[in-house]
């Protein structure tokens, strides 16, 4: 067959002058376009924007270094800040993700009205975080708010849910673990109904008790979706700050100032650009450092296994 008679789908394919993998290039560069311009180049801009000492009240922006990193550790109310985050990722994670795997192993039984149960799951991450903030800032409000009515009604002492410093950071908490733990029981539910049944039927025929079958069976088989909700977990408590922003912006006294909370405190109340980039990008190499352990552990503990 002459090359004037093939196909003209077939004589594109073979061209050398437009080769698949150029023109996958080609279709891609408006969204690689896009991406950067977006992504890429801000993140650039305030990386460099952290060696600079890059505030609103100096007449001109200068080279500084490290002394914006220096500064961030050096400073009693960013100490503050890293122990209330640590204790807020900790703490919503933990929760979450147990409680995520009891209701998604709860939802995924044969029970009746669980359908129902499963199409609300979707509703509290479909609401955006500002509106989960207002929200929650009227519940937890101490005079007018619904929870301490509820508690007034049944005979309870009220708790200071806002304006105590302890109280104000469970707060928060109850916000993120109501909207994010759905979110983690559909990842669940997806990852139990895929898992293979014959193991879990063998060690049913051979009388297994259901804890047993859960914990030896099918938590080792949902590994991998742990690990996937973890790092899920991990990177987005490191950027919460919608719903704390608007519930206690960051207090009383700083109880609940996460990083992105300081960050924002700096950027946009103190006009102080280049340290406000400098402690954002901490937060950012922290959350990397915790998804490199988690990611390395697994593979650690096979090595050690092999080795002993």
């Amino acid at each position: 067959m002459t090359a004037a008679a093939q196909p003209a789908g077939r004589r594109w394919r073979r061209s050398p002058l437009a080769p698949s993998w150029q023109k996958g290039y080609l279709f891609a560069s408006p969204a690689l376009i896009v991406m950067i311009a977006i992504l890429i180049y801000p993140l650039i801009y305030s990386f460099v924007m952290s060696f600079y000492r890059w505030d609103l009240s100096a007449p001109s922006q200068y080279f500084v270094g490290l002394s914006n990193y220096r500064d961030t550790f050096n400073s009693l109310g960013f100490k503050q800040t890293l122990r209330v985050q640590l204790i807020f990722s900790a703490v919503t994670i933990i929760i979450e993700v147990a409680a995520g795997m009891g209701v998604a192993v709860l939802v995924n039984s044969k029970l009746r009205g669980l359908k129902l149960a499963r199409t609300l799951l979707l509703v509290p991450p479909m609401i955006a975080p500002a509106v989960v903030g207002l929200n929650f800032r009227w519940l937890f409000n101490g005079q007018y708010g619904l929870v301490n009515g509820i508690l007034r009604y049944l005979g309870l002492p009220e708790a200071p849910w806002l304006s105590d410093p302890n109280w104000a950071l469970v707060s928060v908490m109850i916000a993120d673990i109501w909207q994010n733990t759905p979110l983690l029981v559909l990842l669940f539910l997806a990852g139990l109904q895929s898992l293979p049944q014959d193991p879990i039927e063998a060690a049913q025929v051979d009388g297994a008790s259901p804890w047993g079958i859960f914990w030896h069976i099918t938590l080792p088989l949902m590994r991998p979706i742990l690990m996937i909700a973890l790092m899920l977990r991990i990177i987005d408590t490191f950027r919460t700050f919608d719903v704390v922003w608007l519930m206690t912006q960051g207090g009383p006294g700083g109880a609940t100032s996460l990083i992105t909370v300081n960050a924002y405190q700096l950027a946009f109340q103190s006009a102080s650009f280049g340290h406000a980039a400098a402690v954002s990008y901490v937060a950012l190499a922290m959350s990397l450092l915790f998804l490199a352990v988690l990611y390395g552990a697994p593979w650690a503990a096979r090595k050690l296994r092999r080795n002993s």
